[in-house]
C-alpha cells in the first residue's frame, strides 16, 4: 500500500481516464456491487482498488480525493481496516475455504460504518469451486457491499463471473512512457521493448531479467519459431530440448506462451503494415520477420495467431507446458506447409 498523494499521482500517470471515471461514479453514488479490473501486470488495478477504498472511507475528502492522512486512510494503507477484506492466492490458487471466509464476512454488518469492501487479488487463480462459491454474492448482493476482483488474465475467469461483474479494462500503458520507465530502471533498450508487451511493472520486468532468463528464453523461442514456420520436424524436438528446461516455473511457462503469441502478432502487424514498427515485441528480429511476411498469407498468419493465443488457456486447464507447446507445434506445421 502507498500514500494517497503518491497513489493519485501514480493513477494520473497510468490510468487518468479510469481515475476520473471513478471519481464521478463515487460522487454520484453509482458504485456497482461488483467490478472486475482486468489488464496486464502493473497497469494500475491494485492502485485503483486502494484509491477507491480510501475514497470511500476517508474522513476528509478534498476535491474528490482522499486526504491520505486521516485514521481511515492510514489503516487502509497499512492493510488493517476492519471493513476492508482482502483475499489473495495461497500458493498457486485461491481456495474455496478463502471464499467461504469472504461469504461469512459478506453476511456481517460493517464493524465501524455502513459499508464493506472486498478486494480479491489474482482473481483468475480461484479454483472452479471457489469461483462458483463466489457467484451467490455476485448474483444476490446484500447491503452496502462492493467487491473488486483484480486479474491480469480475464480469459482464465469463469464466464459466469465475468457476466455478473462490471468489467473494467485497464489499457496497456503508453509504450513510449513505459519504455522510458524501464530504461530509467536500468533495463537495456532492446529488452525494455520486449518487456513492454509482457508487463507494465518494473518489479516484474526485473524479475524476468534475473539470471539473464528473458534473453535466453527469447533466443530459444526464436530458434523454435524459425523451425516451425519452415516446417522442420526438429521444432518438435526443440520443445523438450530447449524450451521445457527454460520454463520450469508456472510464471515462466505463461511468459513463454505470451512471447509465442507476441511473435505471431508482430508478424500480423508487419503483414498488414500497421504503423507500429517501433512497438514490435521482437524488434531485434524485425528484418527477418518482415521477410517472412512476404511468404505468408493473411489467412496463415491469422490462423497461426489464433492458435498461439489459445495456447495459454490450455496451460490453465492442467495441460503440461510441454504438451501445450508440442501440440501447438503440430498444429502450426500444416499451416506453413504450403511454403515449406
Amino acid at each position: 500500500m502507498v500514500a494517497a498523494e503518491t497513489l493519485s499521482q501514480t493513477l494520473v500517470a497510468k490510468q487518468p481516464r479510469l481515475l476520473t471515471a471513478f471519481k464521478h461514479i463515487i460522487q454520484q453514488k453509482h458504485l456497482a456491487h461488483a467490478y472486475l479490473f482486468t489488464g496486464m501486470e502493473g497497469a494500475g488495478q491494485a492502485e485503483l482498488a486502494q484509491w477507491i477504498a480510501q475514497r470511500l472511507f476517508c474522513l476528509h475528502v478534498v476535491d474528490g480525493e482522499p486526504d491520505g492522512t486521516c485514521e481511515e486512510c492510514v489503516r487502509i494503507a497499512n492493510g488493517s481496516h476492519p471493513d476492508i477484506v482482502t483475499v489473495a492466492p495461497t500458493g498457486k490458487s485461491i481456495h474455496v475455504e478463502q471464499v467461504r471466509y469472504l461469504k461469512a464476512e459478506f453476511s456481517k454488518s460493517a464493524v465501524e460504518g455502513n459499508r464493506k469492501l472486498f478486494i480479491i487479488s489474482d482473481a483468475e487463480k480461484m479454483t472452479a469451486s471457489a469461483a462458483n462459491s463466489l457467484l451467490k454474492f455476485i448474483e444476490e448482493p446484500s447491503g452496502n457491499v462492493t467487491a473488486l476482483l483484480l486479474t491480469t488474465n480475464k480469459q482464465l475467469m469463469l464466464p459466469t463471473i465475468i457476466s455478473r461483474t462490471q468489467v473494467i479494462e485497464f489499457p496497456p500503458l503508453n509504450a513510449q512512457a513505459l519504455q522510458q520507465t524501464f530504461e530509467a530502471a536500468g533495463i537495456p533498450s532492446a529488452q525494455a521493448q520486449m518487456l513492454r508487451g509482457l508487463t507494465n511493472s518494473v518489479t516484474q520486468a526485473q524479475a524476468l531479467l534475473a539470471d539473464d532468463w528473458l534473453p535466453q528464453a527469447a533466443e530459444a523461442l526464436w530458434r523454435w519459431f524459425e523451425q516451425v514456420v519452415a516446417g522442420e520436424a526438429r521444432s518438435f524436438v526443440a520443445v523438450q530440448v530447449h524450451l521445457v528446461g527454460l520454463a520450469k516455473e508456472t510464471n515462466q511457462q505463461a511468459v513463454m506462451l505470451d512471447l509465442v503469441a507476441a511473435l505471431f502478432q508482430d508478424l500480423l502487424q508487419l503483414h498488414f503494415q500497421v504503423d507500429a514498427a517501433n512497438e514490435l515485441t521482437f524488434g531485434q528480429y524485425q528484418q527477418a520477420l518482415t521477410k517472412l511476411t512476404t511468404n505468408l498469407s493473411a489467412r496463415q498468419l491469422i490462423e497461426a495467431t489464433e492458435l498461439a493465443l489459445t495456447a495459454k488457456r490450455q496451460l490453465a486447464s492442467n495441460i503440461s507446458f510441454q504438451n501445450v507447446m508440442e501440440g501447438l507445434t503440430l498444429q502450426l506445421w500444416p499451416i506453413f506447409q504450403i511454403n515449406a
